[in-house]
């Protein structure tokens, strides 16, 4: 009998915990993509399930959400090395891509890599920096692709180009507060700063600018 009430224990366990791990999971699917660069034919992952959950993930807390924090989530061509945000990729302006052959002029990835997600997402977003930097990208963009770029280098444990990164986003979100209105709410903007201050140490101005946040209408 008591045999009996540990097995049927056991088996509620482990249905609870496939339970949550099937709620909480993220599915992708591979899809065959044309680098719109060098024309070599790249297998990449979209999205093929996720749930609302995403949004109470701790990355939240850098004001950042999947697939933003996914390894999925930055393609790279394994020819050219063309590395961009996955909704990006095939969306090039054609007159951009001259520029942007100049800038991935030299670009190596050290390794052999079976498929673009074992590339350590730190090489691939510094690629795409470089691509970016071609396409006339405004604060707000630079601004919350510093932020993910520090939430990686913080992954990969790399804490002084984690640092580096949340200064840069640090930086543009005080500039976007001291300008004109832009496209980003101001509230947004103090919590980014707030943000950022938190997770490089500074935790008074990361409260004062949090209080700001809270005070300021949406």
């Amino acid at each position: 009998m008591r045999r009996t009430r540990v097995v049927k224990c056991v088996a509620l366990f482990f249905s609870v915990v496939l339970f949550f791990s099937t709620v909480w999971a993220t599915t992708w699917a591979d899809r065959e993509f044309v680098c719109p660069v060098c024309k070599t034919k790249n297998t990449f992952g979209v999205v093929a399930s996720y749930g609302s959950y995403i949004y109470q993930w701790p990355s939240k807390y850098q004001f950042i959400y999947w697939p933003l924090t996914d390894e999925h989530v930055v393609y790279s061509c394994k020819n050219c090395y063309l590395s961009l945000l996955m909704w990006d990729y095939d969306k090039l302006p054609p007159e951009k891509i001259p520029a942007i052959k100049d800038a991935l002029n030299g670009t190596r990835i050290e390794g052999d890599y079976k498929r673009y997600t074992a590339i350590p997402m730190s090489v691939r977003l510094d690629i795409a920096e470089k691509v970016y930097a071609q396409l006339d990208k405004d604060d707000e963009f630079w601004c919350e692709f510093y932020r993910v770029k520090g939430y990686h280098y913080s992954v990969e444990n790399n804490q002084p180009k984690a640092d580096e990164a949340r200064k840069k986003a640090l930086e543009l979100a005080t500039r976007q507060l001291s300008g004109k209105p832009g496209t980003v709410p101001v509230k947004e903007l103090w919590l980014i700063s707030g943000a950022m201050k938190h997770f490089l140490g500074d935790d008074k101005g990361a409260v004062g600018d949090l209080n700001t946040a809270l005070k300021t209408k949406y």
